[in-house]
């Protein structure tokens, strides 16, 4: 046990580095910044406005109002940019695949997947946070929710496992590359699926459809189905206190299968130019 914590801890500072290289490397470049905390916020702050003008034109969706709509919107951004600090590389792991860069991560006494994800995170994702805690602010105030210390936990721990479920679906899907030899990237066709599925009510598709999100690919734990929970909004699936904590032990098992798909994958790289 004491070995384990020690390596625990030995990761941890790893990551702390990385962090503090990152922000480093983010500096060296201000228009960079200036460019993204404009471009990045505005894109969900339209998308929000956008959603206040369908509600107002033509009413409630699928039984949630302006406010309930508003709080879903700012948890689904506030996952998405969390998301993308961790978990975007693995947009791009057909490339690391094709081009022999996981020859690297091989050398190096560390997790290969925590190699390619925790050396590589992207501090630009932070500027997505803006416009995610904005909204989710204003979210809580028309709903009028009690700021409570369970109501933080609760938050935290679906934030938690919101994250964990994007990141698994993004390892899932790179992680093909090992098999099909392609640096096809589907992530960003992803992202849009799920922003689309995580930004309203998934109650408002079809029934088969919402079969789909909720247990073949689960978005709607991202954030409907605790959402639903935490402003008790009824829904066919699961009600209660202890939906947001499903989320996060859903966030667990998708990143489990993803990493141990990843493992089975690695086993099957041969490096550049094979």
């Amino acid at each position: 046990m004491k070995k384990g914590f020690k390596e625990l801890c030995h990761y941890m500072d790893v990551t702390g580095q990385c962090i503090k290289m990152a922000f480093m490397t983010i500096i060296e470049y201000p228009s960079s910044i200036a460019g993204w905390l404009i471009s990045n916020p505005l894109q969900f702050i339209m998308g929000f406005a956008i959603i206040k003008f369908v509600v107002e034109s033509f009413g409630e969706i699928n039984g949630w109002n302006y406010g309930q709509l508003a709080f879903l919107y700012g948890i689904s951004v506030i996952s998405h940019a969390l998301s993308m600090i961790f978990f975007v590389q693995g947009w791009f792991m057909g490339y690391y695949v094709i081009y022999g860069d996981f020859d690297q991560y091989l050398t190096r006494p560390l997790g290969v997947l925590y190699q390619f994800f925790f050396t590589n995170i992207n501090i630009f994702g932070i500027t997505d946070l803006i416009p995610g805690i904005i909204v989710f602010i204003y979210g809580c105030a028309k709903c009028q929710l009690a700021i409570t210390p369970l109501f933080l936990i609760q938050v935290i721990i679906m934030l938690v496992g919101a994250t964990l479920i994007r990141g698994g679906i993004y390892i899932l899907i790179g992680s093909t590359s090992f098999h099909t030899r392609s640096a096809v990237d589907f992530g960003q066709y992803t992202q849009e699926i799920m922003d689309k599925t995580t930004m309203y009510p998934i109650s408002m598709y079809p029934e088969s459809m919402q079969f789909i999100l909720t247990y073949l690919i689960p978005v709607g734990w991202v954030s409907f189905y605790p959402v639903s929970a935490l402003l008790g909004v009824e829904n066919t699936v699961l009600n209660g206190l202890a939906v947001p904590f499903v989320t996060l032990v859903v966030g667990l098992v998708v990143m489990i299968l993803a990493g141990a798909y990843f493992t089975s994958g690695l086993k099957k790289y041969e490096s550049a130019g094979n």
